[in-house]
């Protein structure tokens, strides 16, 4: 019987939360740095659905126009990206918030030049 009870429980759980939905409020991103520093210093504003289920912001980063690769996840609202590689390249950003509905968009790209080690 606790059998029964358990894969009832498996089969309400598993069924999509039809009132969910991604957010749908872009952050507002800025970046900067110290001069001489290797560390870009990442704050965005929130979006929306914060609370939601799965809620987090997937933070990018395209280097000299590389291309955009995910460089972490989070659920602050800041976050320090420190170069370990080649000296005086662009580094740009860009973040993204999701929960398990999906993604949201995307904020605006902010870049900062950064010197390697």
């Amino acid at each position: 019987m606790s059998a029964l009870g358990l894969g009832m429980a498996l089969a309400r759980s598993a069924g999509p939360d039809l009132g969910l939905t991604p957010p749908s409020l872009a952050p507002v991103l800025s970046v900067s740095a110290e001069f001489g520093s290797q560390t870009a210093n990442l704050e965005w504003t929130a979006s929306n659905k914060a609370s939601s289920a799965g809620f987090g912001y997937d933070i990018e980063l395209n280097v000299n126009s590389a291309g955009w690769n995910s460089v972490a996840t989070t659920t602050s609202l800041s976050y320090n990206y420190t170069n370990v590689g080649v000296s005086g390249l662009t580094h740009e950003f860009r973040i993204t918030p999701y929960n398990d509905a999906g993604e949201g968009p995307v904020s605006n790209e902010a870049s900062v030049i950064l010197p390697g080690v």
